[in-house]
C-alpha cells in the first residue's frame, strides 16, 4: 500500500509541477501575478511529497495540510460552484498523504510495541 500511495503522490507531483511550470510560467512572463499564491501552495505540496520519502509522518502531514489549504483557497477564490476544480487540485495530495500517514503511524506503533 505504501508504494501505491508513493506512486500516486509522485504522479500528482510530476503532473502538477509540469502543468504549473508551463501555465504559471507563461502567466508570470506576461506579468500576471495572481498565480503566485497557488504556485507557492503547489510547491509546498510537492515539497511535502519529497519530504515523505525521508520523513513519512511529517511529509504526509504536510501533503494533507497543504492539500486542504489548496482546496479551501480555490473554493474561496472560485466559490462553491468551483468545488470540482478545488477537489481536482487538492485530493491528489490529500489522498496519498492520508494513506502514507496512516501506514507510517501504524509502523511506528508496531516498532514501539515490539
Amino acid at each position: 500500500m505504501r508504494f501505491v500511495a508513493l506512486f500516486l503522490g509522485l504522479q500528482a507531483s510530476v503532473l502538477f509541477t509540469v502543468f504549473l511550470i508551463t501555465e504559471a510560467g507563461t502567466d508570470l512572463l506576461e506579468g500576471k501575478t495572481r498565480v503566485i499564491p497557488i504556485l507557492l501552495i503547489m510547491i509546498s505540496a510537492v515539497a511535502g511529497f519529497v519530504w515523505t520519502v525521508t520523513r513519512p509522518v511529517r511529509g504526509s502531514f504536510v501533503m494533507i495540510t497543504v492539500g486542504l489549504v489548496m482546496t479551501i483557497y480555490l473554493l474561496l477564490l472560485g466559490g462553491i460552484g468551483e468545488i470540482q476544480m478545488a477537489l481536482i487540485y487538492g485530493l491528489p495530495f490529500i489522498f496519498p498523504g492520508a494513506i502514507l500517514y496512516y501506514i507510517s503511524k501504524r509502523e511506528i506503533r508496531k516498532r514501539v510495541s515490539v
